[in-house]
């Protein structure tokens, strides 16, 4: 009986420091270029990913941690949901990609965006999607971080909603 009492006190002891030395993060990701609330209109999926890679719309990354290393990586793991009428017709993970904390910017590379919405509005999936006429998303991007790591905490994800016509 005494034995069982020793080993429930050590064993919260265990999860208690377990606890108090994991690393904590917090952030934001923002799509700059897009008011909140505002459509993003454009013609096609390539055109969208040229807006980005010309600078009018930019994804904006930033993240701290508890810990007094700025310098360490901490490794995220990049999620794209697209949505259509409030429906997931995607949703895709790019799993453990390093990050150092501060500011920085993403490119739209890094998430699966543009081919999730060239795949729907193309011929391979034009049977899920009406024929014609603009189409509107919604588009959530996400960064987790990665499973394994002693990490509290989250970043806001970004949200855009785009009209391809």
């Amino acid at each position: 009986m005494k034995t069982s009492k020793i080993t429930m006190v050590v064993m919260a002891f265990m999860l208690t420091t377990t606890f108090s030395f994991s690393q904590s993060v917090e952030g934001k990701l923002a799509i700059k270029g897009s008011a909140k609330g505002r459509t993003i209109k454009q013609k096609t999926p390539v055109a969208l990913f040229k807006a980005f890679k010309d600078g009018e719309y930019n994804i904006h990354f930033n993240f701290r941690t508890s810990d007094v290393k700025s310098d360490q990586i901490i490794l995220f793991d990049m999620k794209t949901i697209v949505k259509y009428n409030g429906k997931t017709i995607s949703e895709t993970s790019r799993d453990g990609w390093p990050w150092i904390p501060g500011d920085m910017f993403v490119p739209i590379e890094a998430f699966d965006a543009i081919p999730a919405l060239q795949k729907f509005t193309s011929n391979e999936g034009a049977n899920s999607l009406p024929p014609k006429g603009a189409r509107s998303f919604e588009i959530i991007l996400q960064l987790v971080p990665s499973k394994g790591q002693k990490i509290k905490g989250s970043i806001s994800p970004a949200t855009m909603k785009i009209t391809i016509e």
